[in-house]
């Protein structure tokens, strides 16, 4: 790339825009907003928490849904709708080609009030210029943070601020959009080297970034071993090379697990590695969900939610005597992107007073989504479960606290995290 001191080269990488497309009639739109809003009331486990009435929300909504001039815009009306709720466990979505949305082929981060490429998924945005690291500066003609506060986070579904300005940053969230449309992007990999890309979201991937999202295993100095779980999603988790990395940790003096930027999946493959790592009982969250029944309707009775008391997790070790009870020091590392089942495990991990917690607030959402089928290519997920610790206190809503707050640095594209200082630091203290 030529060095051009605050200029841009613009290259066309798109296969064109195709026109918007307005196939659903009115009364479809209809049926879609009012089934939605249907199953809201019936199945959301959060709805005491709204502070208007649900029905009158989104009937007092519905007309200007329904006048929508085309699907794209029904779509986005439709998600202001649902982000109202709160919820990082409740969106909306399409799944027709023309309507569906889809990430430009690069993945993002932000740190502090920058935002960065983190993965490069074609070989020809490699080719023009993209590598991790490489910082974005504004998306169409708007500063990158002004254009996601006003063109994702408005529409993006969450429970917390530090998840909304996180996550609506994080993967392919902030450049996600219409599958036909090309977003204009300006880049910057050093101060003489800025250059804009209209890049568009048809190019195919070369390279998928959730292949790396593998469990990974370290020494680090001061006889600390560090474990990576970048998901608990099935296919993503390994049983196996969770226990051949477990294995390897005989003789460190203490443990770091890294959850950041973990978005779930499933929150038994956390229970799994909290049965590994703790030598101790582990008290369960408790939950609720919703619970109605017509003919107490008919009689006037209150409704009451459904509330069941967590199970206790067992350690291995205390039912397999050949597993001997793993008692070093650990340290979680979360931050704002921990979520859903990772956000559990933090939980979980907290309960049981296992180690300390460093990082930032976790995303403050979990719980069991309830899949809807909206009809005419529309679906929605609802949390149907609420979940708190043991002790009563809430984290939906609210995030996982760390013990000790530690925010995240661009300095780690060039190995310096400052996160997991912190936590070497705090273990070399103990250890004294």
């Amino acid at each position: 790339m030529n060095k051009l001191l605050c200029s841009f080269v613009v290259l066309m990488l798109s296969g064109g825009q195709l026109n918007a497309t307005n196939q659903l009639t009115s009364a479809q739109k209809a049926s879609i907003v009012t089934k939605f809003g249907t199953e809201v009331k019936y199945n959301f486990a959060h709805l005491d928490k709204l502070p208007c009435n649900w029905d009158s929300l989104y009937m007092d909504r519905l007309p200007q849904i329904v006048e929508t001039p085309t699907d794209e815009a029904f779509l986005d009306s439709l998600k202001r709708l649902c982000a109202i709720l709160k919820d990082g466990h409740t969106a909306v979505w399409c799944t027709k080609p023309a309507v569906r949305d889809w990430p430009l082929p690069f993945f993002t981060k932000r740190f502090g009030d920058r935002v960065f490429v983190t993965d490069v998924i074609t070989n020809r945005m490699t080719a023009a210029g993209l590598k991790p690291g490489t910082e974005i500066l504004e998306m169409d003609d708007m500063p990158v943070i002004e254009y996601g506060e006003k063109n994702v986070i408005p529409y993006f579904p969450s429970s917390t601020p530090q998840w909304s300005q996180s996550a609506a940053f994080f993967g392919g969230q902030l450049t996600n959009g219409p599958a036909n449309k090309s977003v204009k992007v300006k880049f910057k990999n050093s101060p003489d080297s800025i250059f804009t890309l209209s890049v568009g979201r048809d190019m195919n991937w070369q390279h998928n970034p959730y292949d790396k999202r593998v469990i990974s295993y370290k020494n680090l100095p001061g006889n600390v071993g560090y474990i990576k779980i970048p998901s608990f999603q099935q296919g993503l988790f390994n049983h196996e090379k969770f226990i051949e990395v477990f294995d390897t940790l005989e003789n460190v003096s203490s443990l770091i697990i890294d959850i950041r930027d973990n978005g779930g999946g499933n929150s038994g493959y956390g229970d799994f590695v909290l049965r590994l790592i703790s030598p101790d009982t582990i008290p369960a969250l408790d939950w609720s969900s919703p619970k109605y029944i017509p003919v107490l309707k008919a009689w006037g009775a209150s409704e009451e939610p459904y509330i069941e008391k967590g199970t206790p997790l067992i350690p291995f070790s205390a039912v397999h005597a050949e597993i001997p009870k793993f008692e070093i020091p650990v340290v979680l590392l979360v931050n704002s992107n921990t979520f859903s089942a990772a956000e559990d495990f933090a939980a979980l991990f907290k309960a049981a007073n296992r180690g300390i917690i460093i990082g930032t607030p976790t995303g403050g959402s979990t719980g069991q989504p309830i899949m809807i089928d909206l009809g005419y290519g529309y679906m929605a997920r609802i949390c149907a479960r609420d979940e708190w610790l043991p002790d009563g206190t809430e984290f939906i809503g609210i995030g996982v606290i760390p013990d000790i707050v530690v925010e995240e640095t661009s300095e780690i594209f060039y190995g310096h995290d400052v996160v997991l200082d912190k936590a070497l630091e705090v273990l070399s203290s103990q250890s004294k």
